[in-house]
């Protein structure tokens, strides 16, 4: 499926989403610390930099800087505080905790949410929420520049999901059924926010980024968490908001949900979602190559690689064996990017990782 002539990651990879043949697949996987570090002691590499340099790998992520991090140590935004009995609060004050097992450690949810008391939206607006001043965007011009051969991608975190960490789940899902307009405000308070930094990170850009991608859990590994007649009413309004913000910067628009979101891939389309990702083959209707059959002329697939299992699991013939048949299957003309389906974990054996790159790059 390879043309003769090199391309460029940037090139590669807007190939691929625009459903055109690449000199070869994009290859995007995410890798836990752990497996970054089994890859440079396999491989004898110096640095993580040099690990995804011998994969090949085709994006570099650009985002602002934060000015007052207090720990680097933080789940999906920064810690701004870490108390006195070691939970790390993170910008909206949702506490977190350091998790060990025997194949590392993870930063999961802890104690209570702060918004947990919260009865009327003036305990919502009363409370301390994050400033877009508190992101420093001088330097995403010369990060651009400095990938500008690479698929450069932005970033913004998902109102649902945040919306649940700092009102507790169970809460919101409650609100969200029986007093929406609580739930609604909650949502829009964190959107102010969220819209106004990625705004800000996109006019620095001025254009350049590649992708940009909206990042928001809404299914379990069985369905969505909510029915999708509620997310089209109360969600999907509001996630398009960002899609339109991405596309009129000329980013290509990647939605990252984990589990079954079957259910809602043809209203992703309609908005303006590109790329998906993570694609779970072990959710309920999330095989890639049944949804290569549906929604291919649409979207590209980015990820589809289970790792909950195959990855584990299979030999290195097989990983290569099957990484082929993606890469020839779904990304017969195009939509498809090399990845897991979710980030490459401690408990798949390095092997296995090694085959799916060389198996990728021919």
């Amino acid at each position: 499926m390879t043309e003769p002539s090199s391309m460029t990651s940037r090139q590669r990879v807007l190939a691929a989403v625009e459903h055109r043949r690449p000199d070869r697949v994009p290859i995007g996987p995410r890798f836990c610390p752990e497996v970054l570090a089994a890859l440079r002691s396999r491989l004898g590499l110096a640095d993580d930099a040099a690990v995804l340099e011998w994969c090949g790998y085709d994006f570099a992520g650009v985002r602002p800087e934060f000015r007052r991090t207090a720990s680097p140590i933080h789940y999906a935004d920064p810690t701004v505080e870490v108390t006195a009995d070691g939970l790390y609060l993170d910008i909206y004050r949702v506490p977190f905790k350091v998790v060990r097992t025997a194949f590392g450690s993870y930063v999961d949810l802890a104690g209570r949410p702060p918004l947990a008391a919260a009865r009327t939206a003036a305990d919502i607006d009363a409370h301390p929420w994050p400033s877009p001043d508190d992101w420093d965007c001088g330097r995403i011009a010369a990060d651009l520049a400095d990938g500008r051969d690479k698929a450069t991608a932005g970033h913004s975190r998902g109102f649902f999901e945040i919306a649940h960490f700092v009102r507790g789940m169970d809460l919101f899902l409650a609100d969200l059924a029986g007093e929406p307009e609580m739930a609604c405000r909650l949502m829009d308070r964190i959107i102010d926010f969220l819209l106004v930094r990625a705004r800000r990170t996109l006019q620095a850009g001025g254009g350049q980024f590649v992708i940009f991608e909206y990042n928001d859990d809404v299914a379990s590994q069985r369905g969505l968490l909510i029915s999708p007649a509620m997310w089209r009413r109360h969600i999907r309004p509001r996630v398009a908001r960002f899609c339109d913000l991405f596309r009129s910067f000329g980013a290509k628009v990647r939605y990252h949900c984990c589990g079954s979101v079957r259910a809602i891939i043809p209203d992703l389309i309609e908005i303006g979602v590109e790329i998906l990702n993570p694609v779970q083959p072990l959710a309920e209707g999330m095989d890639p190559f049944e949804l290569k059959r549906e929604f291919g002329r649409e979207l590209t697939f980015h990820g589809g690689l289970d790792i909950q299992d195959f990855l584990i699991h299979a030999t290195p013939q097989q990983v290569a064996d099957h990484t082929r048949r993606m890469i020839d299957q779904i990304g017969c003309d195009g939509g498809f990017i090399l990845g897991g389906s979710h980030n490459l974990q401690a408990d798949t054996p390095v092997e296995n990782v090694v085959a799916m790159i060389e198996a990728a790059r021919g």
